[in-house]
């Protein structure tokens, strides 16, 4: 690679000479010809030639105006070449009306007819070479090589420069990630994904044309923009989508969009960054929301989110996770007859008071806590379940649940094994419950690991059944034991009949499958009849009993003992 650092010519540069007057080309020739390169067009058609084929570096043109397409026609076709602006345009003219028109165009200087002084003309187009050359090691630095905006360290710096140019300007900072840009990129190729990029990119510009402000990208598939303030974003997703369409037309793109109005200049740009990829992380998974707005609510909830995680480790060692149990029962007989337990957490913290397992499962599932957690829950459930027998003679079945992203924990079958092994616990009374989504959403990798789980004689219980879509005929693949039927069917069947329906068709289905049906958030008599004339087994919910913590519960065992038997409840 050639040596070209600043202030270095010791290589020589290559400059194109372009003029229909032959004298003018030898004397401008002449004047040169010893520290540069010298090319020579008589026309502009001859001299675009040269600069489109790009069989050797130019370093310079300069240009006439008056000539057989002329000049001007040139500086045109340069405009809308990206790589011609990277070459310096010298305009050589007696005519000082034309310059004003030709800056319009891109041009560089200009060097005035008739060649006076050729020192200065010299130590011009060195000049010139050497601030494209410094302002293109600039550019390599600070912009992406593919879209050519802004890496995101000069986004910022070039952000602090804005907010000090125009300190009165009500300013917004936006974030655009493509939805599952990886996917396309390995599903379409590197050149299609790169298409995509690249319009995209050359829409935002577009878009901050109107307007004060910048662009920039951050790791490919994330674009960012800082602008004057504006109310309303709504048109940029189709915008964005009507340029990817323009470029590759047969597919269609989604986006998440985080938009923080009215940014405090004052306010460090990593601050102001992290808030908006927080912002998009909020945004929900099924794409029916593009653009969220950043405020200072949810940067709350972000921060609770944040000490939730912080305190997990302090909350595992204190104890501040309890059990709570959610006790089930058969129907089928003259009266409810108590049968097993689902395990529910709470965490119940000094600090917080009682924190939703809504607000914090999902949270330790993103964060990678989840496991840590569920290996502490199935712990002390079999410890109570050991307990219980040397209290009670008996072994109270416990349902368990599983998260999905336990299924990708190294020797999970193992663990599970370990648990109830080491208390003396017969496997079958350790049930194991997953929900129904994620056996349909990545089949491939968690059918192997349940089956191996039940092979291992835990009974699985497929959990939230009808809410993840799958096909009745891909249950007779599945390994499990039990259906429980997703509770918002038990709330729906009173106001919708076809609802009844349905879960009539899961009991018939899982009793042509030899299972077992539960059914969750029974909470009417109403709701109780209809599942009992129609077949179904187990139920759960407040009508017969709420989540229990552990002494309630120790006082429900000993109360079903006491009026039905130690062997005809368990």
């Amino acid at each position: 690679m050639e040596n070209r650092s600043q202030g270095n010519f010791s290589i020589k540069r290559t400059v194109l000479i372009v003029d229909d007057e032959e004298i003018n080309v030898e004397i401008m020739s002449s004047i040169l010809e010893n520290d540069f390169n010298v090319l020579k067009a008589y026309d502009g058609k001859e001299a675009l030639d040269l600069l489109l084929k790009g069989e050797q570096k130019i370093d310079m043109v300069l240009l006439d105006v008056f000539m057989p397409m002329d000049g001007r026609e040139v500086l045109k076709v340069r405009k809308e070449n990206i790589d011609l602006r990277k070459i310096p345009f010298i305009v050589c003219t007696s005519d000082k009306n034309i310059e004003k028109e030709c800056f319009h165009l891109g041009v560089n200087d200009f060097i005035k007819k008739p060649y006076e002084n050729p020192d200065i003309i010299v130590a011009r187009v060195k000049r010139m070479i050497e601030l494209y050359e410094d302002r293109s090691i600039l550019k390599e630095v600070e912009r992406d090589k593919l879209t050519d905006l802004y890496n995101i360290e000069f986004f910022k710096k070039y952000g602090k420069q804005f907010d000090a140019n125009f300190p009165d300007l009500a300013k917004d900072m936006l974030l655009i990630s493509i939805n599952r840009f990886r996917l396309i990129h390995e599903l379409y190729g590197k050149e299609f994904a790169d298409k995509i990029l690249l319009a995209i990119a050359d829409q935002l510009r577009a878009c901050i044309s109107h307007c004060n402000g910048l662009v920039g990208n951050d790791a490919g598939s994330t674009f960012l923009i800082y602008c004057e303030h504006h109310e309303d974003y709504e048109i940029l997703p189709a915008k964005l989508n009507e340029a990817v369409k323009r470029a590759v037309n047969d597919i269609n793109v989604s986006f998440r969009i985080a938009v923080y109005p009215n940014v405090d200049p004052a306010l460090d740009k990593d601050i102001v960054l992290g808030r908006l990829r927080t912002t998009a992380d909020d945004l929900p998974d099924d794409y029916t929301k593009t653009i969220a707005v950043y405020s200072h609510e949810n940067q709350e909830k972000t921060l609770h989110r944040e000490e939730l995680v912080e305190g997990f480790p302090k909350a595992l060692e204190e104890g501040q996770f309890q059990l709570y149990f959610q006790p089930k029962y058969y129907i089928q007989g003259d009266k409810p007859v108590f049968a097993s337990a689902e395990v529910l957490i709470r965490w119940i913290s000094p600090e917080f008071g009682l924190v939703s397992p809504g607000e914090f499962i999902s949270l330790f599932e993103e964060n990678g806590l989840i496991g840590k957690l569920d290996s502490y829950i199935f712990d002390k459930a079999a410890k109570y379940m050991a307990d219980w027998k040397e209290k009670y003679g008996v072994y109270v079945p416990l349902s368990l649940n599983l998260s999905r992203v336990d299924i990708y924990r190294p020797n999970l079958a193992e663990e599970i094994n370990g648990y109830v092994d080491s208390n003396g616990i017969p496997r079958e009374k350790f049930l194991i419950e997953i929900t129904e989504s994620a056996f349909v959403e990545d089949a491939k990798e968690v059918i192997p690991v349940i089956d191996k789980i039940r092979s291992n004689g835990f009974r699985i219980e497929i959990d939230d059944f009808g809410s993840g879509y799958s096909s009745f005929g891909a249950l007779a693949d599945l390994p499990f034991d039990t259906l429980k039927i997703d509770m918002q069917f038990i709330r729906a069947m009173e106001k919708n009949p076809k609802v009844k329906d349905i879960i009539k068709m899961i009991i018939g289905l899982a009793k042509t499958l030899n299972t077992t049906t539960v059914a969750e958030g029974v909470e009417t008599a109403e709701q109780y009849a209809f599942l009992k004339e129609h077949g179904c087994d187990i139920i759960q919910g407040y009508y017969l009993s709420k989540p229990l913590p552990l002494n309630d519960f120790e006082e429900l065992i000993q109360k079903e003992m006491a009026q039905h038997g130690r062997e005809e409840i368990l």
